[in-house]
């Protein structure tokens, strides 16, 4: 359960990784009874969620999609605004797909083209 719940809140920006350290937090307490391992807990979680969701999540993407970061920062602003969470864990997945269809179509290359490196 607490795999999924971090892999879903790890899409949402800040907010998503605040409230997983917090849950597992919680959880180590109440095992454990000592705030030492409550914060031993937090902090693990805390640094395995930054390494991945800052650091491995975006080399992946742009090795895989080669998509500029201001499109994507701008792709997810845009969508968070027009879906609001939603928008926020879907907009760079649509980013991608329509980045993809505009690669593959001669027609809309100049447009892959705007959103690439």
């Amino acid at each position: 359960m607490w795999g999924i719940l971090a892999g879903v809140l790890n899409f949402v920006p800040y907010i998503g990784a605040v409230v997983v350290t917090g849950g597992a937090a919680l959880v180590g307490f109440l095992q454990f009874g000592t705030v030492e391992m409550a914060l031993t807990i937090a902090g693990v979680s805390l640094v395995i969620q930054s390494l991945e969701g800052y650091l491995l999540t975006p080399w992946l993407t742009s090795r895989a999609t080669r998509m500029s970061p201001v499109v994507v920062f701008v792709g997810v602003l845009g969508w968070g605004w027009l879906w609001g969470g939603w928008g926020l864990i879907l907009g760079v997945p649509i980013l991608m797909a329509v980045k993809s269809v505009c690669d593959r179509f001669d027609d809309l290359k100049p447009v892959g083209e705007l959103l690439g490196d």
